[in-house]
């Protein structure tokens, strides 16, 4: 009984490969490049219909990414050639000679060719209008630096205290030479940060009290400021280290402007092209016969 069920497994995996093979034939011709070979070597002949070896490359590509595989065996190019050769049989059947007149057969087919043809003809009108330059690229870097840039950042403590009376005692003790890390754990209020010296960790401009940015920005590391005042009570504060602006650099972010550009073109080309077709057409849109849509 376990024979016959692991029999049954490995011959339904089998049809699965073989159809997935076959799938991959059908697909094969997609992958073609459009400059082919001087010489395209005949790889096997069905009912005098040939079969090129630039069909079996593409298949093979696509075989070696769905299996992950650098290279492939002997044995495995032969099954990928019988699986075009199936694909010829296949096409060469009287069942599939009556399919091409199916009305819905016929009626997808025409809807890519449609799509194949405007794609093709989008490409061929806005071809020269795409071109996006180094110098333009490097232009729009330049003017939108402050897009690509790692705003500064501070390593900072503080002391929070619940009344003025407090803050004054600790910034008087500060000022007499006491370690601001010791008072934070002995003083400060807002744990578990007390526990750790008053650490506040890095913190980006734009990314904490606007009461406590412009102080924590301008504080040289080591210093302590005044005593100052929010909602959650009497903030001291002091830096470790200050962590000026960075950019990232031009080559990083080439491709990324390159593909934005690009877009913009597309659009602008595309809106262009679109606007000389409708000139002069006769257009009728009837919005009172529009399906309500919720």
């Amino acid at each position: 009984m376990y024979i016959n069920c692991a029999y049954a497994i490995t011959k339904r995996i089998t049809i699965i490969s073989a159809l997935l093979l076959l799938l991959l034939a059908c697909y094969a011709e997609q992958s073609i490049a459009s400059g082919e070979k001087g010489e395209d070597t005949v790889v096997a002949v069905v009912n005098g219909v040939d079969i090129k070896e630039s069909k079996l490359d593409a298949l093979v590509a696509k075989y070696k990414k769905q299996a992950k595989k650098d290279e492939i065996s002997p044995d495995e190019k032969v099954t990928l050639v019988k699986n075009l050769i199936r694909r010829v049989l296949i096409l060469q059947s009287d069942a599939v000679r009556t399919l091409r007149n199916d009305p819905e057969v016929v009626k997808v087919l025409k809807q890519i060719e449609d799509g194949l043809v405007i794609k093709r003809y989008l490409e061929t009108q806005m071809r020269d209008k795409l071109a996006v330059s180094d110098a333009a690229i490097k232009a729009f870097y330049d003017k939108n630096i402050h897009k690509y840039e790692t705003p500064p950042m501070v390593a900072a403590r503080h002391i929070l205290l619940r009344s003025s009376e407090e803050a004054e005692k600790t910034l008087a003790d500060l000022k007499n030479g006491a370690d601001f890390k010791q008072l934070a754990k002995e003083r400060s209020i807002d744990l578990p940060m007390a526990l750790e010296g008053g650490e506040m960790g890095t913190i980006a401009r734009g990314k904490c009290l606007p009461e406590l940015e412009s102080t924590l920005f301008t504080l040289n590391p080591g210093d302590f400021s005044e005593i100052i005042k929010t909602k959650y009570g009497y903030h001291i504060l002091s830096v470790d280290i200050k962590i000026p602006a960075s950019f990232e650099p031009f080559k990083k972010v080439e491709k990324e402007i390159k593909k934005h550009l690009m877009k913009q073109k597309e659009k602008k080309a595309f809106d262009e092209l679109a606007s000389a077709l409708e000139k002069g057409a006769d257009i009728k849109i009837y919005t009172e016969r529009f399906s309500n849509t919720e």
